[in-house]
């Protein structure tokens, strides 16, 4: 009998011990990988937290950069009485109380507000949580929840759009890159040195497949070596700070060059005044290297397709130069869709280097077909001024979206 009232009293002790895990009270904790407050707060004072408090709260931790931790944020906000305008990272919900700043507010205030949570007992509530209480407690609030819960699908909805937008900005970008005076020029010349050479409509089919699968492939792997690297520093707040700013006024910068291009073209006629194309010396290098791999066109097949794939590949390291001013701002735009959805962003990069070369393969088509050089160096003169405006418009647009989406 005294052996079943220990093993009972035993169990009565033991039992709160093995559920004090589920009892602990819960601290909502909101930060961004791109906010150098968030990463501070971290990496200097969230661990001296959790020590301090083990055995009585649980963290539970929100990235705002992925959509449905943003709109959890967003719904925990308004139901503790923040406006849009007055919700910040880092952001820790404690009980009642809200602690936004670091180290303003959460340093300072933060573990007088868990002491007092714990001492009153209090609950924290957190997005839909937070909802499903209040309409239980009030049913006439219910209204003005579902009201809250419009903004969260308002909320769905905006983020919907930039992506819908992002996707045709990046579309765009790769045609006008594609058309950009930089690439053209290049096109021009190899189709020109193709019909002076006397390629027949096999070879050019060759030839001209070869490069642009290798102005396609060479691209590519341009975008993901930058893009990577971006990616991995998108931790480090003050690199991508850095960043962000740098391609904001170097896509500022683009744009008025663009405008001053056209307004210059459009009074003078005078290609050679544009300030935005591939230097001289960018242009002798490529016309070398296409005339050294391509001039003896008696080869075998597998050692002509190998050298305009060669090609290709050295021709669009040197273009880079000049196509890289699109590229650079589509890529900070790509990376922002990478803090949600890193696949899409790779979708992204390969849609854009795809309508890059489309310009590129109609070119070589319509080469196949009899169409002389001379018939694109006239389309690029008549037209110099139409593409140089369509330049402008998209770094003008790639500005606003890069600065909408800080």
């Amino acid at each position: 009998m005294k052996k079943f009232l220990f093993a009972l009293l035993a169990i009565f002790f033991c039992l709160p011990l093995a559920f004090a895990d589920e009892q602990k009270m819960e601290i909502a904790l909101f930060t961004s990988p791109s906010c150098g407050h968030c990463q501070k707060f971290k990496r200097e004072y969230l661990a001296t937290l959790k020590q301090d408090f083990q055995d009585k709260v649980k963290f539970v931790e929100f990235d705002v950069s992925k959509p449905e931790d943003s709109i959890i944020f967003h719904d925990t906000m308004l139901e503790y009485g923040y406006g849009v305008e007055n919700m910040g990272v880092p952001a820790m919900v404690v009980g009642k109380s809200v602690l936004m700043g670091y180290p303003a507010q959460i340093r300072t205030e933060g573990p007088s507000a868990i002491l007092k949570a714990l001492r009153e007992g209090e609950t924290t509530f957190y997005g839909t949580q937070a909802q499903i209480k209040e309409c239980k407690i009030n049913q006439e609030k219910e209204k003005e929840l579902c009201e809250d819960g419009g903004k969260s699908s308002a909320l769905e909805a905006a983020q919907s759009m930039f992506k819908r937008i992002s996707f045709w900005a990046i579309i765009v970008a790769g045609l006008v890159d594609g058309i950009n005076p930089c690439a053209f020029a290049v096109i021009v010349f190899f189709i020109s040195f193709l019909s002076v050479y006397k390629y027949d409509k096999k070879e050019i089919i060759l030839v001209g497949s070869a490069y642009c699968g290798a102005v396609f492939i060479a691209y590519i792997l341009i975008g993901l070596g930058l893009f990577n690297f971006l990616y991995k520093m998108s931790s480090f707040y003050y690199v991508m700070w850095g960043f962000k700013w740098l391609t904001i006024l170097l896509c500022a910068l683009f744009f008025v060059l663009s405008l001053y291009d056209f307004i210059v073209y459009q009074i003078t006629k005078n290609a050679d005044k544009v300030v935005l194309q591939l230097g001289k010396g960018y242009k002798e290098k490529i016309h070398k290297i296409i005339r050294y791999f391509l001039r003896d066109k008696n080869k075998s097949a597998p050692r002509l397709f190998c050298a305009a794939v060669v090609v290709g590949f050295l021709v669009s390291l040197i273009e880079a130069v000049c196509t890289g001013q699109v590229y650079l701002p589509t890529i900070a735009v790509i990376l922002k869709e990478a803090n949600q959805d890193f696949w899409r962003a790779m979708i992204y990069l390969l849609t854009y280097n795809l309508m890059f070369i489309v310009p590129l393969v109609i070119i070589f088509a319509l080469s196949v077909l009899g169409y002389e050089s001379k018939t694109f160096n006239e389309f690029l003169r008549k037209h110099l001024g139409f593409t140089k405006l369509a330049l402008c418009l998209l770094f003008l647009g790639l500005l606003i979206l890069l600065i909408t989406n800080m």
